[in-house]
Formats: structure tokens, C-alpha cells, sequence
């Protein structure tokens, strides 16, 4: 999975360039996700792992399934993914894609796992902790992870907090078994 994103990471980046400087970042963001489910559907995915296809066909057979829904930039990319066998990146190209904006944008989502649900009150502080310390505005995406046993683990960009109970037992069984 990293290998993709680090193969993605250029493209993601031209294409965030290319729709900032035509203030079309609503666009490209359409259009990556459609391109991104679309390539993830299970029988598309097998004709496009077929080595008998050429790279070209496999661009074109995406492109006709968005038909209309593609900008001609759009349909640019999906070529030149497809001339160097790099469909399979559109997943982390889009992902890639909507971090670079919510960026720029002074956005980020931080993703917080947690043993048990968490109250508005705990998820208000954790906002307003996270807005100061990163200075941009935090939209949280919870999950429940039973598995961490308490505490909550918070990952937003290249930011990873760890607090989890689970975390911290293994750090003392470390300890103790130096």
C-alpha cells in the first residue's frame, strides 16, 4: 500500500497543481472520485489486469464507461496512467488528491480511534486541542476499535498520537523485559 501512495504521490501532486491553477479543485475532485470507484469495481479490475490488453485500451475502456463526466484534463491523465501502467493508482491519486487540498485549504480530517464511543464534549476538546496545535480547521472521523482496550489513537496527516491503553501495556512490558 505505501509503494502506491509513493507512486501516486507525483501524480496527485500535478493534478492538484493543474486544478489549482484553474481554480477547478471541485472538479478534479469529481472527477478522481469517480475514477477511483469506478476502477474499483471487481470485474473491471480483471479486464484491466488482462496483459493481453494494451495499455491505450485499457484507458479508453475507462474513459468510455465515465463517458461524459470527464473534463478533457481528466481524460488526459487516464491516458497517460494508462501508457505507464498506473490505473491501479487512481484509489491513492484521489486520496493523495483531497489531502493536498484540504491543505491548502487549511483543512485536515483526523481520524480517531477509540475503545469505546466518545461524548461531544470529548470530541469538542480533541477539535479545539487539534485546531491549535496544528493550526487549520479539523473535521474528526471516528471509529470504534475495541481491540486498543481504552484511550484513543488520533491521526491526522503525518501526525500519529498513540493513547491507547493497549499502547501503553506494551510500552511497560518493553520495560520490563530490558
Amino acid at each position: 500500500m505505501s509503494d502506491f501512495i509513493t507512486a501516486a504521490r507525483p501524480y496527485a501532486k500535478a493534478v492538484f497543481e493543474t486544478a489549482q491553477a484553474g481554480s477547478s479543485q471541485a472538479e478534479w475532485s469529481e472527477a478522481l472520485s469517480l475514477l477511483a470507484a469506478v476502477i474499483a469495481n471487481d470485474d473491471l479490475k480483471t479486464v484491466l489486469d488482462s496483459p493481453a490488453m494494451a495499455a491505450a485500451e485499457k484507458g479508453e475502456i475507462l474513459i468510455d464507461i465515465c463517458k461524459d463526466q470527464l473534463s478533457d484534463s481528466s481524460r488526459n491523465l487516464v491516458k497517460v496512467l494508462a501508457e505507464n501502467s498506473r490505473l491501479v493508482l487512481l484509489p491513492e491519486i484521489a486520496e493523495l488528491y483531497e489531502e493536498f487540498r484540504a491543505e491548502a485549504e487549511s483543512k485536515i480530517e483526523a481520524r480517531v480511534s477509540s475503545a469505546f464511543a466518545l461524548t461531544d464534549a470529548q470530541l469538542k476538546a480533541m477539535t479545539e486541542a487539534l485546531k491549535k496545535k496544528l493550526g487549520s480547521d479539523i473535521t474528526l472521523v471516528t471509529e470504534i476499535d475495541e481491540s486498543l482496550i481504552g484511550g484513543v489513537i488520533i491521526k491526522a496527516g503525518d501526525l500519529v498520537i498513540d493513547g491507547s491503553a493497549k499502547a501503553r501495556l506494551a510500552s511497560l512490558a518493553r520495560a520490563l523485559t530490558h
